[in-house]
């Protein structure tokens, strides 16, 4: 599927890509990412990337540009393939995210990865499974998720990359707009949560911001556009991790609006997120040059930010 929209965009050099790895297989079903190993020497931190597509649509390969700009930035990136709904409602695809870190963890260094802290990165519906992630690890809700033979295995994150996600499922259904033609009655609700969602809606696992301890969250860089319609969840989660002091980096960016970074290529703005987006994690690992940016630095566009 072509996803790239005016003038080809070409891939990211990567000085290894794998194209299919096998993570394991659950009732037949395997669990596969691809797997993009940057230049140089190494070995590099690994960060597990979640794809977009609304729980219900989207693939490694769709995200692959987006995905390996990530991993130009001096990371091993794992562009995980999760369960889809509604074949595999919630927590299938949560319970491949938190296996997949677990992996990452174990087998990394068979890529060049350095193994300590895992960063974790995702896009819309990816972004939820990110976050979700950290707390399920955080808030120590794993007993009815782990399984397999990392079970029990803690993982430390180093940062949070949250890309035009989704944090909120109540909030998302107060300002659903008339715009959106019942996409998250569907979508959102029934085939990923269920017939019973309305009873999800707090459940931290699947409404990031209600998390009993968010202050147990990794520094964190969040972006949307100031013309998403999903741009009120950015805002909340950002401010539910600054009130209790996370370092927490808010970047809403003039004029785009939800997917910019497919188009990055097209559109300056995008690419200029795209790139404060790769220093924030060159200064995660400790390899840019200069000062790290101040925690809770709240951006509102480019070429202007405040507290």
């Amino acid at each position: 599927m072509k996803i790239d929209a005016g003038p080809v965009a070409e891939y990211p050099k990567m000085a290894r890509v794998e194209e299919r790895v096998v993570l394991r297989e659950r009732d037949g079903i395997p669990l596969t990412a691809e797997i993009y190993v940057p230049k140089g020497e190494g070995p590099f931190p690994p960060l597990l990337y979640m794809h977009g597509g609304g729980w219900a649509a989207g693939s490694a390969i769709q995200f692959r540009k987006s995905a390996m700009r990530l991993a130009e930035a001096g990371y091993v990136v794992v562009n995980l393939d999760y369960s889809l709904a509604p074949e595999h409602p919630f927590p299938c695809a949560l319970e491949d995210s938190i296996y997949a870190c677990r992996w990452i963890a174990e087998y990394i260094g068979a890529y060049n990865g350095d193994p300590g802290n895992v960063l974790i990165a995702g896009s819309s519906a990816g972004a939820n499974l990110a976050a979700a992630t950290v707390v399920a690890f955080k808030d120590e809700l794993l007993s009815s998720l782990d399984e397999g033979e990392f079970a029990g295995m803690p993982i430390d994150f180093a940062g949070a990359l949250l890309i035009y996600g989704i944090y909120d499922l109540y909030l998302l259904s107060e300002e659903e707009p008339e715009t959106w033609d019942g996409m998250i009655e569907w979508m959102f609700n029934a085939a990923y949560l269920g017939p019973h969602y309305l009873s999800q809606y707090r459940n931290p696992l699947v409404s990031p911001v209600c998390a009993a301890h968010l202050e147990r969250f990794p520094p964190t860089y969040i972006s949307c556009g100031d013309e998403d319609l999903l741009v009120g969840q950015s805002l909340a989660l950002a401010a539910a991790l600054t009130r209790v002091r996370v370092p927490t980096t808010l970047s809403v960016v003039e004029g785009l609006s939800h997917a910019f970074v497919h188009i990055s290529h097209i559109l300056p703005a995008a690419e200029a997120e795209v790139q404060r987006m790769c220093r924030w994690l060159e200064h995660r690992a400790g390899r840019a040059g200069g000062s790290q940016a101040p925690p809770n630095q709240m951006r509102d566009g480019p070429g202007r930010t405040g507290q």
